[in-house]
């Protein structure tokens, strides 16, 4: 290969890259709406920064924690939610007009908003009195049941809308941040709010005693506010970077 071919090659690939780099500047914005959709949820939460005093997993808030009223919860989820989906899909009408490229976001659109549905859905199942009679009184489900309840949590639409968008966008950090928010939603309905699993409790304490689980409370990890706040860290991050890069000189 002589020396105008290399140059040539070299020439494209740098136009691949910069392309690539115009395409996906624009991520920060709809990762922004979204982060700050969850952190103000913390509203939404009688004691967003005091120890809770309730063990609830039912909660409509997005964290089992005593909330403000059930019907704000499902109005700001509910409302809120596909407000900022909408306001995302004209980000990324706007950019395709600017820069003439278009990202398939649709993708991510249809996933956050069929899952919202979903739980609009499953909240309008009628509750058995005798379960909802049960839901304070630390009755002891199966496994099995705990593990899928723990998912009925309106952060979940959120954090698989972002695991998509990070796909549509090639970023595996994005990826990444979207699967940590839902883990952590997952994890704090399943072992309550800023508990751990036992083997975990027992592997803090050296192997000593009984398995039987325990509860972080380090940082306020057992409060609604300091969760959210770690949950969305990483998307933060990411935010703040590409933001960052896309108004930097190109």
């Amino acid at each position: 290969m002589d020396a105008d071919a290399r140059q040539t090659l070299t020439e494209v690939r740098r136009l691949r890259s910069r392309a690539r780099l115009v395409a996906h500047s624009g991520a920060w914005f709809p990762v922004a709406v979204l982060t700050t959709l969850v952190l103000l949820s913390t509203a939404l939460y009688s004691r967003p920064y005091q120890q809770v005093t309730s063990l609830r997993s039912g909660d409509w808030a997005g964290l089992p924690s005593d909330e403000r009223s059930a019907l704000t919860s499902y109005m700001f989820w509910f409302i809120g939610t596909p407000v900022a989906f909408a306001v995302i899909g004209l980000w990324y009408r706007w950019r395709a007009r600017r820069t003439g490229m278009r990202i398939s976001w649709r993708w991510f659109a249809v996933v956050g908003l069929g899952l919202l549905v979903g739980l609009a859905l499953l909240a309008a199942v009628p509750v058995d009195p005798q379960t909802a009679a049960n839901a304070d009184q630390l009755v002891t489900e199966p496994p099995s049941v705990q593990w899928l309840r723990a998912f009925r949590t309106p952060l979940m639409p959120i954090a698989a809308a972002l695991v998509v968008l990070g796909w549509v966008e090639h970023s595996r950090w994005l990826t990444a941040a979207g699967a940590w928010l839902g883990l952590v939603a997952w994890w704090q309905h399943y072992f309550h709010l800023g508990g751990i699993a036992g083997w975990m409790a027992r592997l803090l304490d050296g192997g000593q005693g009984p398995a039987l689980g325990g509860e972080i409370t380090l940082l306020g990890l057992n409060r609604p506010g300091p969760v959210l706040i770690l949950a969305t860290l990483p998307l933060l991050a990411f935010a703040v970077v590409r933001a960052a890069r896309s108004s930097g000189p190109r």
